[in-house]
């Protein structure tokens, strides 16, 4: 009975010493890795899991993407815009030095004037005809002029909710979008009546970025002779009128550009938490625990030479029992 007794001992021991010598090897492999192994028994319900977190983390991070693209775009247009306000805020100022010397009569510095807020309603025109943002100008709304000018849309695929996809509308900053086809008091406008382009705020047709402007007036040749004029004083008049309007409607389209950066801001926020929500459900999945491992290495490797001394022991007293029943 004593060498059963023994030997069940020994069995015993020997199991416990492979027991923890597999806990060690896991152990080991675990932490040179990172990741956590088969062996560890992952169950069905953890690998659904695991799939759940890596779709929730593949969307999150292609629509990070996507947000940062479109805040990108956002960035650029206005940047732009402002390039584009700040031509008006100095055609605005030239205007208004003339007004103190100028005369109802073609002389002096008018002709400056008028060939300077001409080059200048160019030099807008090249500006939107020049952008460009991933092939596409969005600079130039749906058109060019008050026949054809529409929102030009963009939808952003966020990702996540439904909530955080939804399409942003750019206006045209295109100067023949705001054109007044006819004019009613002639080629200078009137400062009494200014005239309204054709698609304007005030109409509901708010489809370009200079809200009441009229950037040129009704003429067979509108686009060149129709530009704002300072040959009179009335014409000065009636184009500071204009730049005003044009001013206050960029400004206010700025502004609506700078809502959607901050909802494109808040989007990319939720993004961010989603992704760090995802990687971390992932990383208690599949990810190992260095604390928790390097304790456990050292429990099965105190086990291990634990079991290796009692297996030599009850493998000695075995010996012994044989011995004597010789």
């Amino acid at each position: 009975m004593t060498y059963l007794r023994t030997n069940t001992s020994a069995l015993i021991s020997y199991n416990a010493l492979q027991l923890h010598s597999r806990r060690n090897i896991e152990a080991v492999n675990q932490l040179s890795t990172g990741k956590r192994t088969a062996s560890t028994n992952v169950s069905s319900v953890t690998y659904l899991q695991d799939a759940k977190a890596s779709r929730a983390l593949r969307s999150a991070e292609v629509g990070t993407r996507n947000v940062m693209s479109a805040i990108s775009l956002v960035q650029a247009v206005d940047s732009a815009a402002k390039n584009i306000q700040k031509t008006l805020i100095n055609m605005k100022t030239v205007a208004t030095s003339e007004t103190a010397t100028l005369k109802d009569l073609h002389a002096g510095d008018k002709g400056r004037v008028c060939d300077y807020l001409q080059q200048a309603e160019e030099s807008i025109i090249n500006m939107v005809e020049g952008f460009s943002w991933n092939g596409t100008n969005f600079l130039e709304g749906g058109g060019q002029n008050d026949h054809t000018t529409t929102l030009l849309n963009f939808t952003l695929n966020a990702g996540g909710g439904v909530d955080d996809n939804f399409t942003m509308g750019f206006k045209s900053f295109h100067p023949h979008s705001a054109i007044d086809r006819t004019p009613a008091h002639g080629l200078y406008g009137n400062a009494a009546d200014p005239n309204l382009p054709n698609l304007n705020k005030t109409a509901g047709t708010d489809t370009h970025a200079y809200g009441d402007a009229a950037m040129y007036i009704g003429n067979p040749n509108v686009f060149r002779e129709g530009h704002l004029h300072a040959d009179t004083n009335g014409a000065v008049n009636h184009t500071l009128i204009q730049l005003t309007r044009a001013i206050d409607g960029v400004t206010a389209e700025r502004a609506r550009l700078g809502g959607y950066i901050n909802r494109l801001n808040y989007i990319a926020d939720n993004n961010i938490e989603r992704t760090f929500n995802a990687k971390n459900t992932r990383s208690k999945i599949m990810d190992t625990d260095y604390a928790y491992q390097a304790a456990e290495l050292s429990k099965s490797q105190i086990l291990r030479q634990s079991a290796t001394a009692v297996l030599a022991q009850v493998n000695h007293r075995g010996t012994g029992m044989l011995a004597l029943l010789h």
